[in-house]
């Protein structure tokens, strides 16, 4: 019998190219030519990868990310760049990697983790589960683009620049803490918006300021080919802030479309002039899971109800979660978390608790599916209201 010698490990320098190399013939790419020049924008502390007798198998990128989930900015795990070469697959060494991963995030205290997946089925055997879509708007130009124009007098476009960069950060943050799933981003994560890193036409930023010269939305566009423009991002604090900085894309003569990628749940459709002409389409998006139930589960909803439940929890991969666990709220937004030995009230998996808790499912939607056990309907009123969330999960940042 042959016994392996596994290590998961940081790569240093002089394996960069090999990590290169694994990548692109994991995805299907050429070998990419500017590995050596884009090796700044990686910092080697972020890999994670797989070596048998020093040989590097798995590649993989462990990012230290805040994640807004419940209006608090917790600790996540961004898991990314996952790759093993065809002849090495089926050999366990990617949950290897991910077992590693995981007791590192839970020794850290990081009670969640997200990736975006090449396959969902396969990352459901590690206890992740889709949690979040988004919504890809396609149009061609439109004038007027609204039924209802913004209201007169409240407010203006102004074009900015990175220098304005605190405005964009400010407008963003109010945003986020109100949404499950989106990031506190880093500066190292405002590069990447503010400017195309990895190729292609630098981005246009525009503010737009209310008639009081405050600053409540922002807008980032791509040049594309064909007269066509990429929203890279919008964010509004207000319907007139997102229709002023739409109102952009109809002032644009030469303009022959526009895409724009956002939340599963927006209303835009029901705002146009006439949105037969308006495609849309949905895509699947991020993964999330709970690390450690102790961790994540003190954190709730703002509409929490006082009391407490007694949540069962199966999760193989992740055994320091398996068992049942009371779930006592004092005041909305916190929670005491301890073990308990008395029968659980509702039980699921970790997938499934990790769709209520990051507001994907509710927990009627996840009885509905059969995802979920209620053992105590008594249980109910308090559960409910537990991760409780009046909009889907949104991601902007890839990873």
């Amino acid at each position: 019998m042959i016994v392996l010698t596994l290590e998961v490990r940081r790569i240093e320098e002089q394996e960069w190219e090999t990590y290169c190399q694994i990548r692109a013939e994991s995805y299907h790419q050429l070998y990419p030519e500017r590995a050596v020049e884009m090796r700044h924008l990686t910092d080697l502390n972020d890999t994670r990868c797989v070596f048998v007798r020093g040989e590097m198998k798995v590649t993989g990128r462990l990012f230290d990310y805040r994640q807004y989930l419940h209006g608090q900015a917790l600790p996540m795990g961004g898991i990314a760049s996952i790759a093993t070469r065809i002849e090495e697959r089926g050999q366990g060494y990617v949950r290897t990697l991910l077992a590693s991963i995981l007791q590192e995030l839970k020794a850290d205290g990081v009670p969640v983790s997200c990736l975006h997946p090449s396959s969902y089925s396969f990352y459901r055997q590690f206890g992740y589960e889709y949690c979040c879509e988004k919504r890809i708007f396609k149009s061609p130009a439109q004038r007027p683009l609204f039924a209802t124009p913004a209201a007169p007098d409240s407010g203006r476009i102004v074009r900015s620049s990175e220098a304005e960069l605190d405005a964009l950060k400010d407008i963003y943050d109010r945003y986020a803490m109100t949404r499950n799933g989106l990031l506190q981003r880093s500066d190292r994560e405002w590069v990447k918006i503010v400017q195309n890193v990895f190729g292609g036409s630098k981005p246009r930023l525009y503010i737009w300021r209310d008639a009081d010269d405050r600053p409540q939305g922002y807008i980032v566009l791509v040049q594309q080919e064909d007269n066509r423009l990429f929203v890279k991002e919008l964010i509004a604090a207000n319907i007139d802030a997102q229709k002023g900085l739409l109102s952009l894309l109809e002032r644009d003569n030469l303009l022959k479309g526009w895409e724009w990628e956002t939340g599963i749940d927006s209303i835009l459709s029901s705002l146009l002039h006439d949105p037969k002409q308006m495609q849309s389409d949905t895509e699947n998006w991020f993964m999330g899971r709970i690390v450690d139930v102790t961790a994540a589960w003190q954190v709730t909803s703002p509409l929490a109800q006082p009391g407490s439940v007694r949540l069962g929890v199966q999760d193989s991969f992740a055994p320091w979660n398996e068992g049942t666990w009371q779930v006592a709220v004092e005041t909305a937004g916190s929670a005491i978390v301890s073990a308990s030995s008395e029968p659980a009230q509702a039980s699921a998996d970790i997938g499934t608790w990790s769709q209520i808790f990051f507001g994907y499912l509710t927990v009627e939607e996840a009885q509905f599916l059969g995802k979920l056990s209620v053992h105590d309907p008594n249980a109910l009123p308090v559960l409910n209201s537990l991760w409780a969330s009046s909009q889907k999960p949104l991601m902007l940042d890839y990873f």
